[in-house]
């Protein structure tokens, strides 16, 4: 059964294979195009976003102490390679580096076209790892959505006069909602993931 699983600093959403059921809310351990990482479960896809989710990789399994401590490993070494990344032509504001510790992910932002893949390469070198970039002037931006609308734009519609009454339309045509878009799904699971450990009491 696919799961929704939410993962990187910019809280990506998509869907991952699994032969597992974790609970929702459950840090499990998934191979996405970037490598092996951490993730947070969301539950089984949906069939209304099924066609709007690509395959992003599968759960290997559910995250243990090892993960989560080698995971903090892997942060610190993100924080050493973003302080080693310098240049003029670009704004370095984040790093990620895989569990696995093999591949990194640097996210910037361009100030033009400019060639990185010298500064990438020595960074490879110097760290042992592949070191990629990641574009965030490429990712997709969010609108708030529009305020409901009450009529449907017919003439007299809500009056008793055009396609219903009480402001409504009853022919369903202006009642239809739009399937959200997989950025909408992105940010909206973001926004999800936050109000969940805003609302997490620490046990000890």
């Amino acid at each position: 059964m696919p799961l929704l699983i939410q993962y990187g600093r910019s809280a990506f959403v998509g869907r991952f294979a699994a032969d597992l059921t974790p609970d929702r809310g459950a840090v499990v351990v998934i191979e996405s195009a970037r490598g092996i990482e951490l993730g947070t479960c969301f539950g089984p896809v949906e069939d209304r976003f099924a066609s709007q989710l690509d395959d992003d990789g599968r759960v290997l399994r559910t995250a243990t102490g090892q993960d989560l401590a080698d995971a903090r490993t892997a942060d610190e070494l993100a924080d050493t390679i973003l302080q080693a990344a310098a240049s003029d032509q670009v704004t370095f504001l984040d790093c990620e580096v895989t569990l696995d510790r093999r591949g990194a992910v640097l996210h910037a932002v361009p100030w033009g076209e400019c060639d990185l893949d010298p500064l990438l390469a020595g960074l490879s070198d110097r760290f042992g790892l592949a070191v990629r970039l990641l574009d965030v002037r490429r990712m997709g931006v969010t609108k708030d959505p529009p305020e409901p609308k009450t009529t449907c734009d017919k003439p007299d519609c809500g009056s008793g006069g055009g396609c219903g009454t009480g402001g409504g339309c009853s022919s369903g045509g202006c009642g239809r909602k739009q399937v959200k878009s997989a950025e909408e799904l992105t940010a909206y699971f973001a926004d999800l993931r936050q109000k969940m450990e805003a609302g997490r009491v620490p046990l000890n």
